[in-house]
């Protein structure tokens, strides 16, 4: 029998978490899509394995693509907790709806993360945005409406890749946690991953 290499190539794209699927959205959207693959299983542990948050807790995500850390994150909540995430990629907003019908999936900017929070607060936010993508004005306002929307003794968790560790816009992101966070840690870098990539762990 001839192999169907198109079947399978249009099987994988149908795939909600392919990583053909991830790349499709960033050549449609590159300018919100922040990566061109998904993040590995090794990443989305470490970044969850980063959050201190209890079962019950509010957990917000930014940016979660196609659902690497909102599939991990939502095993850590029971039915007290509540998981919000944000997207604004067209294309990711409606895998995630499919995939996570207990996540609440909102397809709006993490800048207007306050006025969905209404007056809760979350007890953890976890990123994935690129932030060294960002321009400085756009970085200030998300950044802002992350420290609006987090309890005094919340928890911000972000990745960021080797790579871009000293391009402009990171380091400004860096300086930004640092002055704004009592307690700052960075993970060993998690080379299974593509690119490589560390975390960021904030109180």
């Amino acid at each position: 029998m001839i192999p169907d290499h198109a079947g399978q190539a249009a099987t994988e794209a149908a795939t909600p978490d392919s990583p053909l699927r991830f790349v499709q959205a960033f050549l449609r959207e590159p300018f919100t899509v922040g990566a061109c693959w998904p993040s590995s299983a090794a990443l989305s542990r470490a970044v969850v394995d980063s959050c201190a948050f209890a079962p019950s807790s509010t957990v917000v995500e930014l940016g979660p693509g196609t659902g690497s850390f909102t599939e991990l994150l939502l095993e850590r909540l029971d039915s007290r907790g509540q998981l919000l995430a944000f997207e604004i990629s067209d294309t990711n907003i409606e895998v995630l709806r499919r995939r996570f019908p207990r996540c609440r999936t909102i397809h709006d900017s993490a800048e207007f993360l306050p006025r969905y929070l209404g007056h809760k607060r979350a007890d953890c936010i976890v990123s994935g945005l690129a932030w060294g993508n960002m321009l400085p004005a756009l970085q200030d306002r998300v950044f802002r409406a992350m420290l609006e929307s987090l309890t005094p003794d919340g928890q911000f968790v972000a990745f960021a890749y080797v790579h871009a560790r000293w391009f402009p816009t990171t380091l400004r992101f860096r300086k930004l946690m640092f002055r704004n966070f009592e307690r700052v840690e960075l993970t060993p870098i998690i080379w299974r991953n593509l690119p490589p990539a560390y975390v960021y762990r904030c109180w």
